[in-house]
Order: structure tokens, then sequence, then C-alpha cells
């Protein structure tokens, strides 16, 4: 596991993680060293995507996913979440099992709509999530999303949760375009976050390809 030091006692200069005892052997630990992170200066800019295999992505959500920890059925390609040269996290870019959906007036066919799914992130580390989103949206739609003829992405967050993954979001040109209704897929194995509302999130690729990640240092203290 990873514990955080907020810099509290260095005047706030930046967030240190460090390997705790007892430990975890996923991916993201089995091999992590130490990383210290700083506050501001280009954050963003720092984080950085690269395609990992399905059995590491799984690997990832079984050890750190809160509420889901398999891999989606549709999987189109898992991303890692990387700072600093270290594996943090995984998303996964699929097709949803959804026919068509239909926004602003436009109607979307099913293999035109791809979600990102399972994004976790396997430290607990300041707006990481926000980050990794933006950069891994900004390298599927430049390697993937054309070519396939990917017209709209579409994520779920938590109705309950309120975090700076949602400002990214907006800055990424995504639009909350409502909210859930709790209710198991008949068809899957039940799960207990299927009984909460989630906020739905939606992209048109061509408003959101050329927008630019906020900076870390807006959401800092």
């Amino acid at each position: 596991m990873t514990s955080v030091q907020d810099g509290e006692t260095a005047g706030r200069t930046g967030f240190h993680f460090t390997r705790t005892a007892g430990g975890c052997d996923c991916p993201i630990h089995r091999d992590g060293e130490p990383i210290t992170a700083p506050l501001g200066l280009g954050f963003a800019e720092r984080v950085y995507i690269e395609a990992i295999p399905r059995h590491v992505a799984g690997a990832i959500y079984e050890a750190h996913h809160s509420y889901m920890d398999d891999v989606p059925l549709t999987n189109l390609v898992h991303h890692g979440l990387c700072y600093q040269g270290q594996l943090m996290g995984a998303i996964t870019w699929r097709h949803p099992l959804i026919r068509s959906l239909e926004h602003d007036e436009t109607r979307y066919e099913g293999d035109e709509i791809v979600e990102a799914a399972r994004i976790c992130i396997g430290v607990d580390f300041p707006n990481l999530a926000s980050a990794a989103l933006a950069r891994s949206m900004e390298q599927f739609i430049r390697r993937e999303a054309r070519r396939r003829g990917i017209r709209l992405l579409l994520t779920f967050v938590r109705a309950d949760f309120d975090g700076s993954m949602l400002k990214a979001l907006r800055d990424k040109g995504w639009h909350c375009t409502g909210k859930t209704e709790p209710g198991q897929a008949g068809n899957r194995p039940d799960k207990p976050i299927r009984e909460k509302p989630k906020w739905r999130f939606l992209c048109e690729i061509s408003t959101g390809r050329d927008r630019t990640q906020a900076t870390f240092e807006r959401w800092s203290p």
C-alpha cells in the first residue's frame, strides 16, 4: 500500500509517497518506488499514458477499484496511468452495452460510443484522476477513436462524489446529461454500485479534442 504526507511540515511544497509494511502485490505497488510530487508546476503535463495488457489492468482493478473489481467484457484498450516513470492506475476504454443514445438531438449508434470505465487510481494522489483522465482521453481520441469512427465519449461518476475530476471533465468538453436510476443489470451479476445513482457525462469528440487540461494549481490550497 501507499502512505501519504501532504507537506504540512515542509511548507506544503509537495506530496511524498512511499510503500508501507504489509504491502500490496498489484502491478502498481509490487515494484513501486517512493515518489515526491511537487505542488503546482505543471503537474498535469507530467502525467502520461501507456497501453497495458488486460491482465495488468485486471490486477489493478482487483486490488484497488472500490466497487467494480473486474475487467469490462467489451474493452478496446487499457491505459496505464503513469507519473515520474511509475504506474499508478488504469482506465479501460470500451463500447458500452447500449444500442444507441440521443444527445443534443443527435442519435449515436452503439458502435459510435465508447465509455471510459474503471477509472482506478492505486495511490492517494491529489488530482491524479483528473489529470490522468484528460491524458487518457487525448490519447484514445488520437490513436483509436477517429480510425474506429467513434463520435461520442461516455463516463459515469458516482452521484455522491464531488472531486476535481469533475472539473477536468468540464475543461475537456464533457457535459453532465443527468443522473442514472439505480437498478441491477439483468444479464450480469449483481453489484452494490448499481444500487447507487450516478451522474452521466458525455463528450462529443469534435468539441473535446482541442481543449487543454486545467492545471493542478487551480485546485491546490
